[in-house]
C-alpha cells in the first residue's frame, strides 16, 4: 500500500515537472495548501476558490494542494489532489483529538505528498491556513503567508515563524499584533450575485415549501459552536406559516434532526445536504430572512453572501457580525428562545434598499477584485524583503 502511494506520488510530480517545463514566466507562481478542499468546503475553500479566480484572471500561475476528493477547481488553477487520510478516521481516536484538531491532523497527514510536489512546482509563495499545512513551505523556506480564518490556539507557534500573517478580521488582527506577529488585515469579500427568480420555483416545488410561507435559512457545518439547537428552539415558538432550511451537516446533525421531529408544529423543519457552492445563490433567492446562531467565528462568509443578495440576518452581536452586517440588520440574544423568535418575526417585515448608497458603500468594502489587489500588494512585499535579505 505504501509503495503503491509513493509510486502514484512519483507520477504525479512527473506531470507536475512537465506543466512547469511548458508553462512561460508569469507575473508570480503561488501554493495554496488547503487540505479541506477535498473533504468539506467551508469558509477557508471559498476565500481560496475566490481568490485563485482573481490571481489567475491577472496572470498569475496558481496551485492548490489538497487531499483526493471529488470537488473541481477553480478555472485556470491547477488542483492537485494527493494521498491523504480524511478527517473523520480521526474523529474516532478520543484521546488523539482532544490534543489535536481532526482537521490539524488531516492536514498533516498530506505533509509527505506536499513536500514532494512544493520540491517541483517551487512556488514563489505559499499561502496557507493550518499549522500542519504551513510545515512544508518552513522547511523548505519558501516565502509563505498564514491566512488567519479560524481561533488562533496551537497556530501561534507558525505564525510566528512564517514572512506575513493575514488576519481577516479585527479580532485576530489585534490578537496576533500583542503577540508581536507581522500582520496584515485584508477583509473576505463577495461577489455581486445574479437574481433567479425562477429558482425559487424550482426549490420550492422540489422541498414542497408553500407559495406562502416565510422561509428562514441558516447555512452551517452542524457542530455545536454553530448552536443550531438554539434556531430550532425559537423557530418552535413562531405562530406565523413559516418554512426553516437547515443547510449543511456535520456531527450534531442526527440530534438536530430528532429535536426538530419533537416539535409540535404546522411549520416546517428541511435539512439539506451541503450543495456546491455556486448552488448556494438558489438558497440565498430563496430565503426571507436568513440566520446565523453561532457562538464564535473569525469572519462568517455566509452572513456577508446573505447580506449581498440584499437578505435581513438575525444573529448575536458579536464584534464580526456587527462589521459585516452594519444597520442591515437585527441583533438579538440567541440564547433567549423568545427574543431570538421576535426578532426572526420581525425580521419578516425589513426590506433592504440594494440601490441606496449607504448600501452599496457597506458592501464596496468586501469588492473581491479589490482585496485581490490588497494580496498582491503584500505578496510584493514579502518578497521584496527576502531578497533584500
Amino acid at each position: 500500500m505504501v509503495l503503491r502511494e509513493i509510486y502514484l506520488i512519483r507520477e504525479k510530480c512527473k506531470k507536475i515537472t512537465i506543466i512547469i517545463q511548458c508553462v512561460e514566466e508569469l507575473e508570480m507562481r503561488l501554493c495554496f495548501i488547503c487540505s479541506g478542499y477535498s473533504t468539506i468546503f467551508g469558509g477557508v475553500e471559498t476565500v481560496v476558490s475566490e481568490l485563485c479566480e482573481q490571481f489567475t484572471a491577472r496572470g498569475n500561475e496558481v496551485y492548490i494542494l489538497s487531499g483526493w476528493g471529488k470537488k473541481s477547481g477553480p478555472k485556470r488553477a491547477k488542483l492537485l489532489k494527493l494521498p491523504f487520510i480524511p478527517y473523520k478516521y480521526f474523529r474516532k481516536i478520543p484521546l488523539l483529538r482532544k490534543i489535536f484538531p481532526p482537521s490539524e491532523l488531516e492536514a498533516l497527514s498530506l505533509f509527505p505528498s506536499n513536500l514532494l510536489c512544493l520540491l517541483c512546482i517551487r512556488p514563489d509563495i505559499i499561502l496557507s491556513n493550518q499549522l500542519s499545512e504551513t510545515l512544508p513551505a518552513l522547511i523548505l523556506n519558501v516565502p509563505s503567508i498564514m491566512i488567519s480564518q479560524a481561533p488562533i490556539g496551537m497556530r501561534s507557534n507558525a505564525f510566528k515563524r512564517v514572512d506575513l500573517v493575514i488576519a481577516n478580521d479585527f479580532r485576530s488582527y489585534d490578537t496576533l499584533t500583542k503577540m508581536g506577529v507581522k500582520t496584515r488585515l485584508i477583509f473576505n469579500g463577495v461577489n455581486v450575485p445574479c437574481y433567479n427568480k425562477m429558482g425559487n420555483e424550482l426549490l420550492k416545488n422540489k422541498y414542497g415549501i408553500p407559495n406562502n410561507s416565510i422561509v428562514i435559512l441558516t447555512i452551517a457545518r452542524l457542530d455545536s459552536n454553530k448552536r443550531i439547537n438554539l434556531l430550532i428552539e425559537a423557530f418552535k415558538l413562531i405562530n406565523q406559516n413559516a418554512t426553516l432550511v437547515i443547510v449543511g451537516e456535520g456531527p450534531e446533525l442526527a440530534s438536530l434532526k430528532k429535536q426538530a421531529m419533537r416539535i409540535q408544529s404546522k411549520n416546517r423543519i428541511i435539512f439539506v445536504k451541503p450543495v456546491p457552492h455556486e448552488r448556494l445563490k438558489e438558497f440565498y433567492e430563496l430565503c426571507d430572512v436568513f440566520t446565523l446562531p453561532s457562538k464564535l467565528e473569525a469572519m462568517p462568509m455566509v452572513l456577508l453572501e446573505a447580506l449581498s443578495f440584499g437578505k435581513v440576518a438575525v444573529t448575536n452581536s458579536a464584534p464580526e457580525k456587527k462589521f459585516i452586517i452594519d444597520k442591515f440588520g437585527i441583533f438579538t440574544n440567541v440564547e433567549n428562545p423568545n427574543q431570538y423568535a421576535e426578532s426572526l418575526v420581525k425580521a419578516f417585515s425589513i426590506k433592504i434598499d440594494v440601490n441606496s448608497l449607504d448600501y452599496i458603500k457597506h458592501m464596496q468594502k468586501f469588492n473581491w477584485s479589490n482585496i485581490a489587489s490588497q494580496y498582491e500588494v503584500v505578496f510584493h512585499d514579502v518578497l521584496q524583503k527576502r531578497h533584500s535579505a
